[in-house]
């Protein structure tokens, strides 16, 4: 156990690990982890498998190593829309009888209603009222669903 090789008392919170100065961070971080930045989240996280005695799964171990190699980059992966849509597309959804038709903009974001949106889950939760999968919504994620003009 990593809690062993900590030579000062272990921290009882997550606000505590946040508090800590960042010569102690990466020292209790090297406890833990290979190398990379100390991020307080993951770190708590590893320090309560510890203390109950819990094991963490190795594929989430790898995921917290990458994550701790470059945190700039994982960041910039989870925001990658899972469709390409091509800007000017058009996705039309028919709900409650209503025809509804959202615009892809080129900068990534959504045209609906007069105003932009960031992701189709926004716009999806205007619409119905509730949260919802956006791509799930206007039928992306399957063949029976929301119509995309535009996307050759």
């Amino acid at each position: 156990m990593a809690i062993q090789k900590y030579k000062k008392k272990l921290p009882k919170s997550l606000d505590e690990v946040k508090r800590m100065n960042k010569e102690e961070l990466q020292e209790l971080w090297n406890c833990y982890f290979s190398s990379g930045v100390p991020l307080a989240k993951p770190l708590w996280y590893k320090i309560m498998c510890d203390k109950t005695g819990l094991a963490i799964e190795q594929r989430h171990i790898t995921r917290l190593n990458v994550y701790a190699k470059n945190p700039d980059e994982c960041v910039a992966k989870s925001y990658k829309h899972k469709y390409h849509l091509k800007p000017g597309s058009q996705i039309e959804k028919t709900f409650k009888g209503k025809q509804h038709v959202v615009q892809v903009c080129p900068d990534g974001r959504f045209y609906y209603n007069n105003e932009h949106y960031k992701t189709l889950s926004a716009i999806a939760l205007v619409i119905c009222g509730h949260k919802v999968s956006g791509n799930d919504f206007f039928g992306l994620n399957n063949k029976n669903g929301g119509l995309v003009h535009g996307q050759n």
